[in-house]
């Protein structure tokens, strides 16, 4: 091989070699940029579903509270009902033995009159 002919493929391989070089310069540069985006989208993944528990833990302690009250609403109306039954059982239990007793003196007298009558019988 002549002197020209070995300048030559010397210039090819370099020019190879710069080539490579190159291309390996990109695929490294592409590999970071890729890393960076691939974290990024990953702490946004997680920034969302974070936010997305934040919000459901809210909501559920809101639900929570509001089902707390509406039960404590029903066991005052349950013990206001219950009273008021009470009541209403006491009152007509009371009219019952008023009545049992307003009529009671008639019919002991009518009874001690009857008995009076048969004795004498």
């Amino acid at each position: 091989m002549d002197e020209q002919q070995q300048r030559r493929v010397n210039e090819a391989a370099e020019q190879f070699a710069d080539a490579l070089r190159a291309s390996f310069q990109a695929v490294s540069e592409r590999g970071a940029s890729t890393q960076q985006l691939n974290a990024e989208l990953t702490q946004q993944f997680f920034n969302t579903v974070i936010g997305n528990l934040r919000t459901q833990a809210e909501d559920t302690r809101q639900m929570t509270e509001q089902l707390a009250d509406q039960q404590q609403r029903q066991a005052e109306a349950a013990r206001t009902m219950a009273q008021e039954s009470v009541e209403e059982s006491v009152g007509a239990y009371m009219e019952f033995l008023n009545s049992t007793f307003s009529y009671a003196p008639g019919r002991v007298q009518g009874w001690e009159e009857s008995n009076r009558a048969n004795s004498f019988d």
